[in-house]
């Protein structure tokens, strides 16, 4: 069943502290919007094997969902983890950004300047697995340097003190039409790009990219680990599911 934070929040009633019983399993999910963020939660409450997923909040409401096993803190206020899941949003402002029926109004977007942030905070909260969903455009799929830590804040990330770090890279997926002029044709740009991509860089649904992240937690692995693209559809030839 298609999770549905609006229905939740309705029968949570105001916002209030949720008991928290102290030594259980906990996932926080950061960047829970759109529909990678509703398959990343669905994913974790069926098969992640957490007794309760936690989504970083908008603003600073802790409260209990009304959800079995889903919750919401902010960051200054996460409980003890023990995994930690952030995915960022290329562009906050895009009106794909958040589900179109605000579903997921009281999660928080990630944006590349706040990741550090988060995973600070997860990691002091005991979170020891980190996976980091950051899409990229096309033609940095086809470069091979995609396989590598970019910028300043995965390195920060890296540093940090998690036992295993996994950077998932699917292919950014173009804007939907509107927005302003800029973001118009940004948007006819990562279009173009994706008409070009090869078939050895595959395209992958919401859903299957929310599998492999769960993957990535459940499994028994330290170190860092990249997967570009083509690596995490491997991992779903792998696992048996079809490929992107």
């Amino acid at each position: 069943m298609a999770l549905d934070p609006t229905d939740a929040l309705r029968s949570a009633g105001a916002p209030a502290p949720s008991r928290r019983r102290e030594g259980a399993r906990r996932l926080l999910v950061a960047g829970a919007v759109g529909r990678l963020g509703e398959a990343l939660l669905n994913e974790a409450l069926a098969r992640g094997g957490y007794e309760e997923v936690v989504a970083l909040s908008e603003g600073d409401a802790t409260m209990n969902l009304g959800l079995r096993g889903l919750s919401l803190a902010p960051v200054t206020a996460l409980p003890p983890l023990v995994d930690v899941c952030i995915a960022q949003t290329l562009d906050p402002f895009a009106p794909g950004a958040r589900s179109f029926h605000g579903r997921d109004a009281p999660f928080a977007l990630v944006e590349p300047s706040g990741m550090p942030r988060i995973a600070a905070a997860a990691a002091a909260a005991g979170a020891r697995r980190l996976v980091l969903v950051h899409p990229l455009p096309a033609w940095q799929q086809m470069s091979g340097m995609h396989l590598g830590l970019t910028g300043e804040a995965e390195l920060e990330m890296a540093r940090l003190s998690f036992d295993a770090v996994t950077v998932l890279r699917p292919v950014a997926q173009s804007a939907s039409a509107g927005g302003n002029w800029l973001q118009r044709v940004a948007g006819v740009y990562l279009s173009l790009q994706m008409l070009m991509m090869p078939r050895s860089v595959p395209t992958l649904t919401s859903v299957q990219i929310a599998q492999v992240a769960v993957d990535a937690l459940r499994a028994d692995e330290t170190g860092i680990r990249i997967l570009g693209a083509a690596q995490i559809d491997e991992r779903l030839r792998a696992r048996g599911r079809p490929p992107g």
